[in-house]
């Protein structure tokens, strides 16, 4: 029995190394920007992507997004711990948030094909977003910092804070043009809009640093294989 299942694991994978192989598939990587509607939050960063054919107007795409973590700071009151002096101070919070995300769909391409010439493509596309929150405190010189703790109720130190991460969910329809180059490969420029939902948010990313209703923008360029 054992022999047999060895057998046949080494028959499919030498199948799927044979597909893969002549199978015609483009890698690509760009700038993204990703930008939420009436939220003043924009963020920038790169991506790579996978884009794998089946048939000439039709395509799997599979992309992954990293943004560079967006700064916000703020004035905030501390207080003192038992005994410190004075019980209340100022301090700056320095709250970053980060924005990784993997998304994939369908590409329909029109008035031409996957790798010919000018194109245009549409299609729809679902995506996971995972976002860290975290809070950095800064005070005056004349203050210890590790006397102090948040204002809130239960206090917390204003060190040492572990960040805090987000789980998001979204769907949403892409557009974007394609020019094939006269060497192997095109340049590709899409504008995405979508709908994000929370599946786990305890620091409520969305809806502050995130728009419900957020648009993409990216440039890249695809190398095709054959």
């Amino acid at each position: 029995m054992d022999k047999r299942y060895w057998i046949g694991l080494l028959i499919f994978l030498l199948t799927a190394t044979t597909n893969v192989s002549v199978a015609q598939f483009s890698l690509g990587g760009g700038v993204s920007t990703f930008h939420g509607i009436n939220l003043p939050v924009n963020r920038i960063g790169g991506n790579i992507f996978l884009e794998v054919p089946r048939t000439p107007e039709n395509t799997l795409f599979v992309r992954a997004a990293y943004m560079l973590p967006v700064k916000n700071v703020s004035e905030t009151s501390v207080s003192g711990k038992p005994g410190v002096t004075p019980s209340l101070a100022d301090a700056d919070l320095i709250a970053k948030t980060s924005y990784f995300a993997v998304d994939g769909g369908t590409r329909y391409y029109l008035f031409n094909q996957y790798d010919i010439g000018f194109a245009v493509f549409a299609g729809g596309h679902i995506k996971g977003i995972l976002s860290s929150y975290s809070a950095d405190y800064r005070m005056d010189s004349q203050y210890d910092i590790k006397d102090y703790e948040t204002a809130d109720y239960p206090p917390q130190p204003l060190t040492g804070i572990n960040p805090q991460y987000s789980l998001l969910f979204a769907f949403g329809g892409t557009i974007g043009v394609k020019y094939q180059l006269p060497i192997r490969g095109a340049l590709m420029f899409d504008m995405g809009l979508e709908v994000i939902t929370r599946l786990y948010d305890p620091y409520a990313i969305l809806g502050n640093d995130i728009s419900p209703l957020s648009v993409s923008f990216n440039l890249g360029y695809r190398f095709d294989w054959y």
